[in-house]
């Protein structure tokens, strides 16, 4: 063999090195199938906010569920302008999730670690809407939380068409998770917050909010207490902002009155 030919099929044999290594690596990587966090921001309380208030406020989304509620960043943002330390974290389920399996233990557990990795130094104030209000409740009936937001929470009972098998829509894009259940006491403060509309269903299919025997829900603005003094138990309060997915200002404003109220 000539010199030139070594050195032409040594050339070739190299060339081939980078497509088989992308053809390796393509071929070998395996999706995420544990409940991870898949979005983290932190926020600092603002320099010129009136004061700072040591209790961190966590924003949370549950995703890959089949409802992917909206972004918290106004939120957060203007918390933030408030002196508050805010956190917006995404926990994405575990897949593929198996029939009638609950998602949110391990989803809680993710959560944990990562609110711990934040070194903050109080327990959280958990804010959730929709299907993310799953996940806060699950948290919060494992680990300390010093108080509970729940806008728009959904019913006790799964309210979807073939259970586990599909999404709050109808569709199929939530099959596969069981709806969890929970027995936790307002022992900390909690509110429950939504539209005049839903709380009319929600008064029936939620069992915080059945527990306010009496109140009104077409009542606009805060509906009342259930629970002990020191802003502890479940306040209820009828917003706007909130119809069509909105997370409107004046929601936000209602749940800031609300944490004043309760010396956050």
């Amino acid at each position: 063999m000539s010199f030139y030919r070594a050195r032409s099929l040594l050339s070739l044999s190299f060339s081939t090195i980078p497509s088989l290594r992308m053809s390796f690596s393509a071929t070998s990587f395996k999706p995420q199938k544990d409940a991870h966090c898949s979005r983290y921001l932190f926020r600092q309380p603002s320099p010129a906010a009136s004061r700072e208030s040591p209790w961190p406020v966590v924003f949370l989304r549950a995703k890959g569920l089949g409802e992917e509620p909206g972004e918290w960043a106004d939120w957060s943002g203007m918390f933030a302008e408030k002196g508050y330390t805010a956190i917006e974290i995404d926990i994405t389920a575990p897949t593929p999730i198996e029939d009638a399996e609950s998602p949110f233990g391990q989803m809680s557990n993710s959560l944990s670690s990562q609110i711990r990795l934040s070194a903050i130094p109080f327990p959280p104030i958990i804010i959730a809407r929709g299907l993310s209000t799953l996940l806060a409740q699950t948290f919060i009936s494992d680990f300390p939380a010093s108080a509970l937001v729940l806008v728009d929470p959904v019913p006790d009972e799964d309210p979807r068409p073939e259970g586990f098998g599909t999404a709050l829509d109808g569709s199929s894009k939530g099959q596969g998770w069981a709806w969890p259940k929970f027995d936790f006491e307002p022992h900390f403060p909690i509110l429950l917050i939504s539209s005049q509309s839903q709380l009319n269903g929600l008064s029936v299919s939620n069992r915080l909010l059945r527990t306010h025997t009496g109140i009104d829900p077409n009542k606009k603005g805060f509906l009342g207490r259930l629970g002990g003094g020191g802003g502890k138990g479940v306040e209820v309060v009828a917003a706007d902002g909130l119809e069509g997915g909105q997370l409107g200002e004046g929601a936000r404003v209602e749940v800031e009155r609300w944490m004043d109220r309760c010396g956050f």
